[in-house]
């Protein structure tokens, strides 16, 4: 069966899977869209990195562009003050997460639930909504789960909060952002302020959308009772760069460690369900690009080692360059983590940084629950979006906001990295630059992670899925469940360019 194109996801993303017995026994995923942002970005002007950047995607807005000048604050060695850092966690905690995950959770997978798509493909799962009270009614105010999925499909009481919701955080993130998605405020070491009193308007407004995200909440949560145990687990192995800097961060690759360790979001490696590293510089520098079958070629390897002498291997991104060899139409690669002598590829996304909080940080709480992880399937991972948005939500009314506003100085680094997780994981941004010219930038961004080639997360959870369908020919619902579980954007996973080539056919 080909499933293609998928609506409902940033990017044009199809996959393409085999049924066997009323299991699904194949899935490979296929990204068809050409993209040039790695050498657009070569031997530009580093200054001129975030905002080249920041236009990789319109979805998670933000994200390169933080990601791109935390980068160059390490290669520039100008960092900011503890002000600047504060007022970059509201924004950024508002549009780039809360923002993205409300839209996503409620907007983009919440139809998959609604009573119209259950009724007509699971008629039994239905059935039951039917006769299954509410756990949790009191608190989103639903009776019975089927009157809870009514409300999810468009024009439903669900569907029009999580409308109101997301426009407001839009709005709130705005008044740091200037503009989003793709900010104008952010600048190497600094962020522009037109109002000093921003923060204290944003606290107002999120007192007045707190019972509406309340609402949502419960309302995740009393799904993720009802689908418990429907959708396959592929077991806890996690990779996350963290969340939120802390005002240790001072963009020192030596001190990286230091400061990553400080995110409000620790960094994490998790490999079957244990924590094998929270050191950012040492998760980042095992990261591997692998492009065997692809339509790419092979590069050289040209640096050896980082600023502290620790090796640096051929596949590492810091080598890589991307080269075209051919237009066919797909132009996925394989991402994976080496940790000591081995090799795995981990997910990435809201449910390992809960995951990555807890290990580290004890369990998170919000809106008077506690999350603990169930399983790594489908309606974990939409669940793990909305606690989040619950999480920051408290995050940011309590959060205060440093009065210094400068920028800092220390050494310049010829090689350097930006690495924050965006909505759907670990981002980061590689440049190797020559005084004020880039000559290598690559972007390994959380969907290269969970939709890789060769049995990357995303075809892993679908091949051994069992066809939840009762119709006669399976529209492949649960395929685009498991994805949308994973919150997709392939505009930013493929980068793509080649002067040398002609192209013959755009899909």
């Amino acid at each position: 069966m080909k499933i293609e194109p998928i609506t409902r996801v940033e990017g044009h993303l199809g996959v393409d899977v085999n049924i066997e017995n009323n299991v699904y026994t194949d899935a490979r995923v296929k990204i068809t869209m050409f993209r040039g942002f790695e050498l657009l970005l070569k031997n530009k002007k580093l200054n001129l990195a975030p905002n080249i950047a920041g236009k990789i995607c319109g979805v998670c807005g933000a994200t390169h562009t933080l990601v791109s000048i935390e980068a160059l604050e390490m290669a520039t060695g100008v960092y900011p003050s503890s002000g600047v850092i504060d007022l970059r966690n509201v924004a950024y905690a508002l549009a780039d997460i809360m923002y993205n995950n409300v839209t996503v959770a409620f907007l983009f997978e919440g139809i998959d639930f609604s009573s119209p798509i259950v009724a007509s493909f699971t008629p039994s799962q239905y059935e039951r909504a039917l006769n299954t009270p509410c756990v949790y009614k009191d608190r989103h105010g639903y009776q019975k789960v089927s009157d809870l999925m009514d409300n999810l499909y468009y024009k439903g009481e669900i569907y029009r909060i999580s409308l109101k919701i997301s426009t407001k955080l839009r709005d709130l993130a705005t008044l740091i952002w200037l503009r989003y998605p793709q900010p104008v405020s952010l600048r190497i070491g600094g962020i522009e302020v037109r109002d000093l009193n921003v923060v204290d308007k944003i606290k107002q407004g999120l007192s007045e959308i707190k019972n509406d995200i309340e609402k949502l909440f419960y309302v995740a949560l009393e799904l993720r009772e009802f689908y418990k145990g429907i959708y396959k687990d592929i077991g806890a192995n996690f990779v996350t760069y963290g969340l939120l800097e802390s005002h240790d961060y001072n963009a020192s690759y030596e001190e990286m460690d230091k400061w990553g360790s400080k995110r409000f979001i620790p960094p994490a490696l998790v490999k079957n369900s244990e924590l094998v590293s929270s050191n950012l510089r040492d998760i980042l520098l095992g990261v591997r690009i692998y492009i065997e079958d692809s339509a790419y070629d092979q590069w050289s390897q040209t640096v050896f080692s980082d600023p502290l002498g620790n090796k640096v291997d051929l596949h590492h991104p810091w080598n890589k360059e991307t080269k075209l060899k051919n237009f066919k139409g797909d132009y996925l690669f394989t991402v994976k983590q080496a940790f000591n002598s081995e090799e795995f590829m981990p997910s990435t996304g809201d449910i390992a940084r809960l995951y990555a909080y807890r290990v580290v940080k004890g369990k998170p709480k919000a809106f008077d629950h506690e999350w603990e992880y169930v399983a790594n399937d489908v309606i974990e991972r939409f669940f793990a979006r909305v606690f989040t948005i619950g999480l920051l939500h408290e995050y940011l009314l309590n959060v205060e906001v440093s009065k210094e506003i400068k920028q800092n100085k220390r050494k310049e680094s010829e090689l350097a990295v930006g690495a924050h997780d965006a909505p759907r994981g670990g981002n980061a941004h590689w440049v190797i630059s020559k005084g004020d010219t880039i000559t290598r930038y690559q972007i390994i961004t959380p969907t290269d992670r969970n939709f890789s080639s060769n049995d990357g997360p995303v075809e892993v959870s679908i091949i051994g899925q069992r066809v939840t369908e009762e119709v006669e020919k399976p529209s492949g619902l649960d395929v685009l469940r498991v994805i949308r579980s994973f919150d997709p954007c392939s505009a930013c996973a493929v980068h793509i360019i080649g002067k040398d080539y002609v192209l013959e056919k755009l899909i």
